[in-house]
């Protein structure tokens, strides 16, 4: 039996989940810092929301795997709905308050907790049969996550930091809906697909110790990607101080910054999706190596030009180099992850390098929230943009020791 719509209902459901998860995750310090706490200790939360994420995500996975009952569509809903009950409770509690503290880091986490089950989904309707385009649906996606970080700007210039529970609690319900209305695949299917990701799974012998033993010129590479991560999480999570510092007494206007937050994240990921669809042929023209020396350049580039940037107008044509950098660096690692050591050793070569971006993201949002606590805002991002500028030169080092060797 073939389940009608079914890309454009898993589509709707990408897109409505991006919707949620871009103020989750975009506008987390703005909610947070006008709630009354201070920088260090909105670094903390930051932190501890990745962490429980990461955790979570991870015991998640174990917990449906073994479960009879519940399966990948159940523990969405389930996670949305507690979403949806903990964002109209975080509407309602006093600003500040340790409740408010201990809602939203389980509010954010359950956001975004669902992630990796929402794509498990398109492989499960594959086995069961089905035809779906994941491609295009993860594209819609990567919209949604543009229109919405710009509506939620828009919507915070209005309404200021109320917006932001009700906004989630909204599309949270509205994902739920969706997510209830796909077709329940077979469990034939479900079981086929779990058989398939175990076979898939090669054994990872090595520890990480003995990987980098083994593997001495990855390690380079590793420490440059967690270096220019840290500068780019430490702009992004503190966004919101990086704008108010370019906008002046501008930013004293209620809502100013996070209009001009929205837009500057909406060219951002609007700027990555032409180098993401076309990442293929590029590195057939230029070649893998060449295309991350060059994207780590541009990054450190674009790092140190927002350090310089004087005004927002400048600052959206400087969010575009996304579309050289970021863009263009996180789809050639996963490439490289591959393509540079034995195929046994693949698995943990991936894992270490998707968890590049982790690490850099916790260091940036904990370390970033302790220095803005003594320091302002052009100190701080000075500080980021030598460690990206030590990860392009690490970059090229590694890369040219790879290609000697």
């Amino acid at each position: 039996m073939k389940y009608k719509y079914l890309t454009l209902k898993y589509a709707l459901v990408n897109a409505a989940f991006m919707f949620m998860v871009c103020a989750t995750v975009g506008y987390s310090y703005n909610f947070l810092s006008q709630s009354g706490l201070a920088d260090g200790t909105v670094g903390i939360i930051i932190t501890a929301v990745s962490l429980c994420g990461l955790i979570g995500q991870t015991l998640s996975g174990g917990i449906i795997d073994k479960s009879e009952k519940l399966d990948e569509q159940t523990f969405i809903s389930g996670s949305l709905l507690i979403v949806l009950v903990l964002a109209v409770l975080l509407a309602i509690v006093p600003a500040g308050s340790v409740l408010m503290v201990i809602v939203t880091v389980i509010c954010f986490t359950f956001a975004s907790i669902g992630m990796p089950f929402l794509n498990s989904m398109a492989f499960i309707y594959e086995k069961d049969g089905q035809s779906i385009n994941y491609g295009l649906c993860r594209g819609i996606g990567s919209v949604a996550w543009a229109l919405g970080s710009s509506l939620i700007g828009q919507l915070w210039a209005m309404a200021g930091r109320t917006v932001l529970p009700w906004y989630v609690a909204g599309f949270a319900a509205l994902s739920f809906i969706l997510v209830r209305l796909m077709p329940k695949p077979s469990a034939a299917a479900v079981k086929a697909a779990e058989s398939a990701e175990k076979a898939q799974e090669k054994p990872q012998d090595l520890s990480y110790g003995a990987f980098f033993s083994k593997y001495r010129k990855v390690l380079i590479i590793v420490l440059a990607m967690i270096c220019m991560y840290f500068c780019h999480m430490l702009i992004n999570t503190y966004i919101a101080k990086v704008i108010a510092n370019m906008m002046g007494d501008a930013a004293n206007t209620a809502g100013a910054v996070e209009s001009v937050q929205g837009t500057a994240l909406f060219i951002a990921a609007m700027a990555e999706m032409p180098t993401m669809f076309l990442f293929s042929k590029i590195i057939e023209k230029v070649g893998l190596h060449k295309v991350m020396i060059i994207a780590s350049i541009i990054y450190s580039i674009k790092h140190l030009l927002t350090w310089m940037c004087p005004n927002v107008y400048l600052f959206y044509a400087i969010m575009a180099l996304q579309m050289l950098s970021y863009a263009a660096l996180v789809p050639a690692c996963v490439y490289f992850a591959n393509e540079s050591v034995e195929e046994k050793d693949r698995n943990k070569s991936q894992a270490i390098f998707g968890a590049t971006m982790t690490v850099g993201t916790l260091l940036a949002s904990l370390v970033g929230g302790q220095l803005f606590q003594y320091m302002s805002v052009t100190p701080v991002i000075f500080i980021g943009v030598v460690v990206s500028i030590i990860g392009t030169v690490l970059m090229i080092i590694g890369i040219k020791a790879v290609e000697a060797k």
